[in-house]
C-alpha cells in the first residue's frame, strides 16, 4: 500500500479524518518550527544592534562628577587611580616660570585671573559647556580651575590678585607644593589622585617641614637671614636641621610653639612687622651703638662737630627716589617669592623699592605691611598721596593678598600676578571696591620732628625690631647720620 504524503493542503482537507497521533506529531513539529523561527530573529536583531556600538568603558567618580562637585561632596567615592604622567615632573626646587606672553596682556582694570587671561564675555560663557576634566593641566580654562584655585588659596598654597578660570603657572607651583607636602608625584598635574587628597578631609594645610625643598624654602631662610637666626651661608634650598634649629629659635623668641615647622602662625609671625630680631642680632646693633657713641665722644673732644661729617643733602627727595625705582622695573618679570634686582613679587617689589629709597625695612608680605606700625594709615582711597603704599583684598577674600605703589592721578604700579610682570595701571573699579587701606612710610618725620637746624632731634621709625635712624635736620632738609637700636623709650 503506497504512504501517503502529508503535505500542507492534505492536512488541511482532511485535518478531521486524521488519527489523533497524526494530529499531535503535526502540532509538535509546528511548535518547534514557530520557537527556532523567533530564535532566529531574536538572535539576528541582537547582532545587529551590537554591530553599531562599542563597549563603554567603566565611568571613574571625575567622568561622572565635575570637579566643583567634588569639591561640594569630598566623601563622594572617589577612586584614587594613578595619575596620568602628562607632563614633565615640575620641580619645586626650580624657579617658577614666568607668565607666558599672551595670557594677559591688559595692564589696565582689573585683574587677569591670578595667573593669566582676562575672562571670556558674558556672551560667550554661555555658549561654553560645564567643564568635566578627568584632569587639570596648565592652559586648562573652566569653572573647575576657578574652584581649583580657591581651593588652593583656602590651604594656603596659593596666594593671587584673584581667582580666574585659567591654569596659569601661579597655579601649576602651587599644585606642585601641595603635591610635595602629600608624597605625591610633582608634576603640577591634577589628576584624580592629586583631586582626590586636595577635596578631601585629608587635605594638609601648607607648612614647611623638615625634607621640603624649593625656591619658598629659600625665601624662608632669607628671611631668617634678615632677622639674625641664620648666616647667609646657611641658605640652601633645603629645610634640613640647620633650619629647623633656626625656626625653632624664633619660635622661642617670639612667644610661638617651638616646634621646628614653619606653619600659618610662624609664616604670619615672620613676615609682619612684629618679628622680633634674634638675641644675636641685638647685641651686634647694641655693640655697634657703643662702637659709635665712643667714636663721638672722641670726635667731640677733638673739637668736631658730629654734623661735620654728614654728607650733604641730596636734591632728590625720599619720595621721588621711591616713584623713581617703581618705575625703573616696569616690565620687570613676576616671580612668587622674589625681592628683585629683576625678578619681583608684589610685596618684594615694594620691599624693594622702599630700600632704593633708603627706608630699613624687612621683606615683609603684603598683609604685613599693611599692618606696620610707625607708618600712617590712610584710610580713604580719597586720601591718597604720592607714594603710598596701597593694599587690597579679593572679592572673595577679606585677606591682604596685593599690593601697590601710588604714583598720583589714579595710578599704581605693581608687580602682577595676572600679567607676570610689574605694570603701571589705574587704580579701578575693581582696585576700589577691594582698597583696605594704604600705608605712608615717607613723611613720618615732618609729622612727628622739630626742624631744628643742626640738632638731632629724635628717630624716623623704620620697624619696631630692627632700628631707628637718627635725623639731623640742616636748612630745612634732613640729613641721616647712624642707625640706632630700637628702645620705647625712643619712641614718639
Amino acid at each position: 500500500m503506497e504512504k501517503t504524503k502529508l503535505t500542507v493542503p492534505y492536512i488541511i482537507r482532511n485535518w478531521n479524518s486524521l488519527k489523533i497521533k497524526q494530529k499531535r506529531a503535526i502540532l509538535s513539529v509546528l511548535i518547534v518550527g514557530v520557537a527556532a523561527v523567533l530564535f532566529l530573529v531574536a538572535l539576528i536583531v541582537g547582532i545587529a544592534s551590537c554591530a553599531g556600538k562599542t563597549p563603554e568603558a567603566e565611568p571613574t567618580a571625575e567622568a561622572v562628577l565635575p570637579i566643583p562637585a567634588l569639591l561640594r561632596a569630598p566623601e563622594a567615592a572617589v577612586n584614587p587611580a594613578a595619575e596620568p604622567d602628562r607632563t614633565e615632573p615640575v620641580d619645586a626646587n626650580a624657579d617658577l616660570p614666568a607668565i607666558e606672553d599672551g595670557e594677559d596682556e591688559s595692564t589696565d582694570g582689573e585683574p587677569g585671573d591670578g595667573d593669566a587671561a582676562e575672562p571670556d564675555s558674558a556672551d560667550n560663557a554661555a555658549d561654553e559647556p560645564e567643564s568635566t576634566y578627568q584632569s587639570l593641566k596648565k592652559h586648562d580654562r573652566g569653572e573647575d580651575v576657578t574652584v581649583l584655585q580657591s581651593r588652593l588659596m583656602e590651604l594656603g598654597y596659593l596666594e593671587i590678585e584673584e581667582t580666574t578660570d585659567y591654569f596659569g603657572s601661579s597655579t601649576e607651583y602651587a599644585l606642585v607644593l601641595f603635591q610635595r607636602q602629600h608624597d605625591l608625584k610633582q608634576d603640577g598635574v591634577a589628576g584624580a589622585e592629586t583631586l582626590a587628597l586636595l577635596y578631601g578631609n585629608d587635605a594638609q594645610p601648607y607648612v614647611l617641614k623638615e625634607g621640603a625643598e624649593g625656591r619658598d624654602v629659600k625665601m624662608l631662610q632669607e628671611q631668617l637671614v634678615e632677622l639674625g637666626y641664620l648666616s647667609s651661608d646657611e641658605v640652601d634650598r633645603i629645610y634640613g636641621s640647620v633650619t629647623i634649629d633656626a625656626v625653632q629659635e624664633f619660635q622661642k623668641r617670639n612667644g610661638l610653639s617651638a616646634d621646628g615647622k614653619a606653619g600659618e602662625k610662624t609664616l604670619e609671625k615672620l613676615y609682619s612687622d612684629e618679628a622680633k630680631i634674634s638675641k644675636s642680632l641685638e647685641a651686634k646693633i647694641r655693640a655697634e651703638e657703643k662702637a659709635e657713641k665712643e667714636r663721638e665722644k672722641k670726635e667731640k673732644e677733638k673739637g668736631k662737630s658730629s654734623s661735620s661729617a654728614t654728607a650733604a643733602p641730596k636734591k632728590e627727595t625720599r619720595i621721588e627716589k621711591f616713584i623713581k625705582a617703581a618705575k625703573s622695573k616696569i616690565g620687570c618679570e613676576y616671580i612668587l617669592g622674589d625681592s628683585g634686582p629683576n625678578t619681583f613679587d608684589c610685596s618684594g617689589f615694594v620691599t624693594y623699592c622702599l630700600r632704593q629709597a633708603g627706608v630699613s625695612t624687612l621683606r615683609l608680605n603684603a598683609a604685613g605691611f599693611s599692618k606696620k606700625s610707625g607708618w600712617k594709615t590712610v584710610s580713604s582711597i580719597g586720601d591718597l598721596q604720592k607714594g603710598d603704599i596701597l593694599f587690597f583684598r579679593s572679592d572673595s577674600s577679606d585677606r591682604v593678598s596685593h599690593c601697590g605703589i601710588y604714583i598720583g592721578s589714579g595710578t599704581m604700579i605693581d608687580a602682577s600676578s595676572s600679567n607676570g610682570k610689574v605694570v603701571k595701571r589705574s587704580v579701578s573699579q575693581y582696585w576700589k571696591r577691594n582698597f583696605v587701606n594704604a600705608k605712608r612710610p615717607m613723611r613720618l618725620f615732618t609729622q612727628y620732628l622739630q626742624k631744628t637746624d643742626g640738632k638731632a632731634v629724635g628717630f624716623f621709625a623704620q620697624s619696631k625690631s630692627i632700628c631707628y635712624n637718627t635725623i639731623n635736620f640742616r636748612n630745612g632738609e634732613t640729613v641721616w647720620i647712624r642707625k640706632r637700636s630700637c628702645s620705647k623709650s625712643n619712641w614718639f
